[in-house]
């Protein structure tokens, strides 16, 4: 599993994370909420290692990535896929270029063998292989793009695959097809997943379990209904999108 123990992260004089302690339990889906900029994606920014904490530390199946060496950090990251909130394909390749990347990188597999998987994960995650396989990421709309992100992401069967915010910008349907494929790949492969939103619908269909960050901090935790059932005021407020009520106890909590 993956703990995080009194994570810390400033930028300049801006805290960012002030005390983020979370578990993330094997083979589940679990959310983390909260408002825009609040440091959501920081949090899965330091899981795979792109972020070096002010002070905690963050167990990956007991292995401290905040002190791992390069070699380490190395072995830590070929177990979790991580799909940025664009994307982050390769302008300049094809998506199969794209999906092709890690396998290239990290296996010592033939191309053929290469060809093979890398059809068989795009239409793992929802698309037509031989129709997007050798167009190029400007040519695919928005959750085509999040969708050849994930297969990058999942070629080389991760443990753990963190999601910063899937289906951020995408209309309902698309939306709750990437959702859909999330739970599909957890579930089918066994897979720890980590998803960054504030899309309380989406959530509410597909998590184990619900982190909320507000100030720096993890305010609550729980299953599904356990989060519905929240009587924490900002998460109250949260949950029923009252911005007034919001800054009225967010006001208190000061």
């Amino acid at each position: 599993m993956i703990i995080i123990r009194h994570l810390k992260k400033v930028f300049g004089n801006k805290v960012v994370l002030r005390d983020v302690n979370l578990t993330i339990y094997d083979n589940k889906i679990t959310y983390i909420l909260g408002l825009s900029g609040q440091g959501k994606s920081t949090i899965i920014k330091h899981i795979v290692g792109l972020l070096k904490p002010t002070s905690g530390e963050i167990l990956v199946d007991g292995v401290d990535v905040t002190k791992a060496d390069k070699e380490t950090l190395y072995k830590i990251r070929k177990k979790i896929g991580f799909t940025f909130q664009e994307g982050a394909l390769f302008d300049s390749m094809t998506i199969y270029d794209n999906v092709a990347f890690p396998l290239r990188e990290h296996t010592k597999l033939t191309e053929e063998e290469i060809k093979k998987e890398v059809f068989k994960t795009l239409e793992m995650v929802g698309l037509d292989a031989n129709r997007v396989a050798y167009l190029y990421p400007h040519e695919l709309s928005g959750g085509m793009r999040k969708r050849a992100a994930t297969a990058r992401a999942i070629i080389l069967k991760p443990k753990y695959v963190l999601y910063d915010e899937p289906t951020s910008g995408l209309d309902p349907i698309i939306s709750d097809r990437i959702t859909r494929m999330i739970v599909k790949l957890t579930r089918k492969y066994n897979m720890t997943s980590v998803v960054i939103s504030h899309d309380l619908k989406e959530t509410f269909k597909s998590a184990d379990y619900v982190a909320f960050l507000y100030n720096g901090e993890i305010i609550e935790f729980g299953t599904v209904e356990e989060f519905k059932n929240s009587k924490n005021p900002i998460v109250r407020a949260f949950i029923e999108g009252n911005s007034e009520l919001f800054e009225k106890v967010a006001k208190q909590a000061v």
